[in-house]
């Protein structure tokens, strides 16, 4: 399931908008490429057909969320991987480090550019690769000139904070900003979103399945509703006197503002906090899948 699917569309990118982004790719190849990144991202990848992209995440051996990656199968045995250029050296670095006897190459990391459209926006001409977005309800076009693409769909250019607030509304974290060393795939709202119950081991398998089957986190994804800018990111969320998470990406929204905040459970939808520099907020549900 991709996760555009889990989610649904954001609802919030305009069909006739295009955001320019910065791209990281590395590339798997080989017999055992399959198996490879099978046994150690998140997902499935050994299910994945030729041509198509599904979201999946590096986990640590205790579960913990490293990086998250969007994985290309260019052919049975080649795979690009699309991450955001801040997650680049940990993907890279832990396929090294796990990579023994495998017959595969390694490849990479280089920067790229896409371009940002709405899911049902049509293939820009020259686009290297087109994958589901990171914000839902969106695609990326791999492309070398992202403002000719924008210019060759008859789109316009619009505010990287479009985009953001789009990302946010739709509850959809971003690994790195949004979660911490310690962020378990639970407490970041990405179980559904990719994460395979189906498949076998992979790195950190066991903390995932516990907190699925057994038990529940502690910490939850939830969306904060504000009059006013909270100040400086990462910002506090306090509630009862107390810091119960902390506030990590916020855009405007109408005369407020909408931010991600991973906060304690018991602070239930509905609950007055204050973030930051003293702004009121309302807790929110995000969105399913989210």
């Amino acid at each position: 399931m991709t996760g555009a699917a889990a989610r649904g569309a954001a609802g919030a990118f305009p069909a006739d908008g295009a955001v320019a982004v910065q791209r990281s790719l590395t590339w798997v190849e080989g017999p055992d490429a399959a198996g490879f990144l099978h046994g150690l991202l998140s997902n499935d990848i050994d299910g994945l057909a030729t041509g198509s992209d599904r979201p999946a995440l590096l986990l640590d051996a205790k579960g913990h969320i490293v990086a998250s990656v969007t994985v290309h199968r260019d052919a049975e045995d080649a795979f690009t991987l699309i991450t955001e250029p801040h997650l680049a050296t940990a993907l890279t670095d832990a396929l090294h480090r796990y990579h023994f006897s495998e017959d595969l190459e390694v490849i990479g990391p280089e920067p790229a550019r896409a371009l940002v459209v709405a899911a049902a926006t049509p293939d820009p001409p020259g686009a290297e690769m087109v994958v589901d977005g990171l914000t839902p309800g969106t695609r990326e076009a791999l492309t070398d000139d992202p403002e000719a693409a924008v210019a060759a769909l008859g789109l316009r250019a619009v505010p990287a904070d479009v985009l953001e607030r789009a990302r946010i509304a739709a509850g959809a974290v971003r690994v790195g900003v949004d979660t911490g060393p310690t962020t378990l795939v639970q407490e970041a709202a990405l179980e559904d979103v990719a994460v395979s119950f189906e498949k076998g081991c992979y790195l950190g398998q066991e903390t995932v399945a516990r907190a699925q089957f057994r038990g529940r986190v502690n910490r939850v994804l939830r969306m904060l509703r504000m009059e006013t800018a909270p100040g400086a990111l990462p910002a506090p969320v306090i509630a009862g006197g107390k810091t119960v998470g902390a506030l990590t990406s916020t855009a405007p929204d109408g005369e407020g503002r909408i931010g991600l905040a991973i906060i304690r459970r018991e602070v239930a939808p509905g609950s007055r906090v204050t973030v930051g520099e003293g702004a009121g907020a309302v807790v929110c549900e995000v969105p399913p899948g989210g």
